[in-house]
């Protein structure tokens, strides 16, 4: 096809482009100490400076580059110049790769559709692709971390500052973590450090530089103590470093594990085109198959299942990136929609009763997931879905009536059966003759508006030029064209259609409903480790004198993902009354673990102090050290149970569906059809 390979053209040349940028980048990092280093270096700078400004012109391209650069802007305090090139180098990469998947597919696909979907599943990949190269940042960024804690363990014991070990370990840091350490240092020593602080907290990239921030202002603040294991300060390091060790192996451990599932369950998409292409080859019998209804139907549901269990995985990665960094801002259209009168109309009509029973359970799901959406936007979420999915069956209905109609029309037409669809030149010669005299019939009995009965198309048949007129010859014919035209008049939107896709549509009206209810569960799992770590977080603040139930609720609130709207309601109530508050925390967050923790910052209120209340945390820490890694394998475990389950379904139900349940449909209808034959002899 023309249209293919000119686009195939056009990948090979992008291809290229794409590669000679590569090659240039490895190029520079090879060289560098070397006399050219500087210049290849400044040259590719100034490329991908030009390249942030072209792109960014596109439609399309400048979304992308939006994403990538407010990914990477809140983990480092880049400067602009070098933000750009960070943006530019992972953007290229990622449409090296997407060119290199479109170049491979157009090249063995040789399909236009089959191009055109693999770019929509790269459309669907691309978050993928900029979490894996922006999580090499930050992991990169969390090892670092490590190393620079023990240089500032090192520098403390020497000096007895705060802020000087700080400073002295950023110098022998490498940039990325040097840019961080000279931002709190600057912070540490600004005229109001609190009002720094705060602003710190929106903007680090993790929490663990939130926590060593908080810890060295305090020290700073209240001076350093000797507690039983040593120093205070020394003591909180360690515990931070041990805290950052665990988080990174647990990160390498899942990206190992589920790296490429989120591929795996997309990859049946464009598998279907090159599956097909090869049993239609090796069996031509399989083309009527794949081009009738059932194939398309098949298509339509892997295709389904695949976005389905993609969205479940994403859903599972989107739990796991909150842990780190900030995600950007939603843009809700469900409320844009809402604000439109007439839907707000219908919308309020479907939403139930706020005194009902079902208001509360879904609200609570909303919140208990971490939805951004509000009960209305959530309803429009389902009812868009619902829709989607009513047209998409009536369309796809519509289509399978015209396509078993083309069939008929464009179908090789034999009087005797062929072995699994085998046809010489000459059977295929024949056959397509006797096809256009079926279709010149056909169209003429159409054209006169006459009734389909026997003797019409037997008249009709018998006025064709080079008609044999033997009588068996005849009423084959004849009984082929009747049954064609049969076919035909068959083929109209009937009321059972109708109400196939009505029920799809409801079911598409729970789709939101049940990827929520997943995406809590998967939450769920994440609740004990939460807990695990504000043990960690209470132990280290818990030391300090001056230290409150109330700056440990703030504390817990910036170190919490699951916990923050509950946390965040009991320190906005707090001032009103801390019993009260606590007790309503309780309820709004009613894990068995976590209520605990509550249960003691209640007695830590008037009756004993934050040391004496956890003074266990301290007395079995390595226990509760023990504990928490067994709880964290059971956790890596089930995510990697759940995400190579919705990973591999995709593939083996095409395996099943596209490929093998085909075959034994096919082999079925010969062996009737063969056995027929030999009743019939």
């Amino acid at each position: 096809m023309i249209d293919t390979q000119l686009l195939l053209i056009i990948c090979l040349i992008a291809l290229v482009v794409s590669a000679i940028a590569y090659i240039i980048d490895q190029r520079k990092r090879k060289t560098k100490g070397t006399s050219t280093a500087a210049e290849i270096n400044k040259k590719l700078l100034v490329f991908y400076q030009k390249s942030y400004v072209e792109f960014s012109k596109l439609p399309i391209l400048s979304k992308f580059i939006l994403r990538v650069r407010f990914r990477l802007a809140t983990i480092n305090p880049y400067d602009e110049l070098t933000l750009r090139r960070e943006t530019m180098r992972i953007t290229i990469r990622i449409l090296l790769i997407s060119l290199l998947l479109v170049t491979v597919m157009a090249i063995f696909s040789q399909s236009f559709v089959a191009v055109l979907f693999t770019i929509m599943g790269i459309i669907l990949l691309n978050t993928m692709l900029i979490n894996i190269f922006v999580k090499r940042v930050e992991d990169r960024l969390l090892i670092q971390l490590v190393n620079y804690l023990e240089e500032v363990r090192h520098d403390y014991q020497e000096l007895k500052l705060v802020d000087q070990a700080i400073y002295q370990g950023a110098q022998r840091s490498p940039h990325t973590m040097k840019l961080q350490a000279e931002r709190i240092h600057d912070i540490l020593t600004s005229r109001d450090p609190k009002k720094e602080l705060e602003s710190f907290y929106s903007v680090a990239p993790n929490r663990y530089l939130k926590l060593f921030a908080g810890v060295s202002f305090l020290v700073m603040e209240y001076g350093d103590r000797v507690v039983k294991k040593g120093s205070m300060y020394l003591n909180s390091l360690s515990k931070l470093v041990r805290e950052i060790r665990d988080d990174v192996l647990r990160r390498r451990r899942l990206s190992y594990r589920l790296s490429l599932m989120s591929i795996f369950a997309l990859a049946p998409i464009v598998l279907t085109f090159p599956i097909k292409d090869w049993a239609t080859t090796y069996f031509p019998i399989m083309e009527m198959f794949y081009e009738g209804t059932i194939g398309y139907i098949l298509q339509i549901v892997i295709f389904s299942i695949c976005i389905i269990f993609y969205l479940l995985l994403r859903k599972i990665g989107e739990i796991e990136e909150a842990r780190y960094t900030a995600v950007g801002a939603r843009r809700n259209w469900e409320k844009r929609l809402y604000e439109l009168p007439v839907v707000q109309w219908i919308v309020d009509r479907i939403v139930p009763s706020k005194r009902s029973s079902k208001h509360f359970r879904i609200t609570m799901l909303l919140k208990e997931s971490n939805s951004p959406l509000t009960i209305e936007w959530f309803y429009i979420q389902r009812i868009v879905v619902s829709l989607a999915c009513f047209i998409g069956v009536v369309a796809l209905m519509i289509f399978l009536h015209w396509n078993t109609s083309h069939q008929v029309f464009t179908k090789l037409t034999s009087d005797t059966p062929h072995l699994m669809g085998y046809m010489t030149d000459e059977e295929k010669l024949k056959a397509k003759e006797l096809t256009d005299f079926d279709n010149a019939v056909i169209k003429e009995l159409k054209g006169e508006g006459r009734s389909l009965t026997r003797e019409a198309v037997l008249e009709r048949v018998m006025l064709m030029p080079d008609i044999s007129l033997d009588e068996i010859a005849l009423n084959k014919t004849v009984n082929r064209i009747i049954e064609k035209m049969q076919v035909l008049e068959n083929q109209y939107f009937k009321w059972w259609e109708l109400l196939i896709a009505l029920g799809i549509g409801g079911v598409g009206f729970f789709i939101p409903l049940w990827i929520t209810q997943f995406q809590k569960k998967m939450r769920n799992l994440e609740i004990q480790n939460e807990v695990d770590q504000f043990h960690v977080v209470i132990s280290i603040l818990s030391q300090f004198e001056r230290m409150n139930v109330h700056t440990i609720l703030e504390w817990m609130e910036r170190y919490s993902v699951m916990f923050r709207p509950a946390l965040r309601k009991a320190i906005v109530n707090f001032d009103s009354g801390p019993e009260q508050a606590l007790k309503e925390l309780k309820e709004d967050a009613p894990f068995i673990s976590f209520v605990r923790v509550v249960n003691r910052l209640q007695l830590a209120l008037e009756k004993i102090s934050l040391s004496q209340a956890f003074d266990d945390l301290e007395m079995e820490q390595e226990f509760h050290r023990e504990q928490k890694m067994d709880r964290m394998n059971q956790l890596i475990n089930k995510k990697v149970f759940w995400g190579r389950a919705c990973g591999w379904t995709p593939v083996f139900l095409l395996i099943f569906l596209y490929l093998l349940f085909p075959m034994i449909f096919v082999a079925i209808g010969q062996l009737n059809q063969t056995m027929t034959q030999l009743l019939n002899f």
